[in-house]
């Protein structure tokens, strides 16, 4: 099977599995993509995008916040943002993934855009991960 996992782009001394998706959404009105490497973290119970990223779209607050463990306090948690994602599904073959689920915005750009627990068992992915090697996959089991 193929890896869509890596190491993050520009720094392959960093071990941790990446991948490059989308987030989506809306800003007045108007449909908004914008590409986003995406840091899996299984240790994250919350997806989190950054400050900057997250005023790409016009988000809701949902009333809830979150703390991290890098990017400071104060992450408040919103929803109107969609992660694009890819997994490969039992048979091997990948497809492009979509989640919904409320998120978190950072209240600056520090750390990564995370792709968490929740999103990644949304979808019924796992993570498979070599970090010598560097490379991996994000699968169904």
């Amino acid at each position: 099977m193929a890896d869509n996992l890596c190491t993050p782009s520009g720094n392959s001394a960093d071990h941790r599995p990446h991948q490059t998706g989308e987030a989506r959404g809306y800003k007045w009105g108007s449909a908004v993509s914008s590409s986003t490497e995406w840091l899996m973290d299984t240790g994250a119970q919350i997806s989190v995008i950054t400050k900057s990223k997250g005023a790409l779209f016009d988000l809701t607050p949902v009333g809830g916040s979150a703390s991290g463990t890098t990017g400071g306090g104060g992450i408040l948690v919103k929803s109107g943002v969609d992660m694009i994602f890819e997994i490969f599904d039992s048979s091997g073959l990948s497809k492009q993934v979509t989640c919904s689920l409320d998120i978190g915005v950072k209240p600056n750009d520090d750390g990564s855009e995370i792709l968490g627990v929740d999103q990644i068992e949304h979808v019924g992915a796992a993570v498979e991960w070599d970090p010598g090697a560097g490379t991996g996959r994000l699968k169904t089991p």
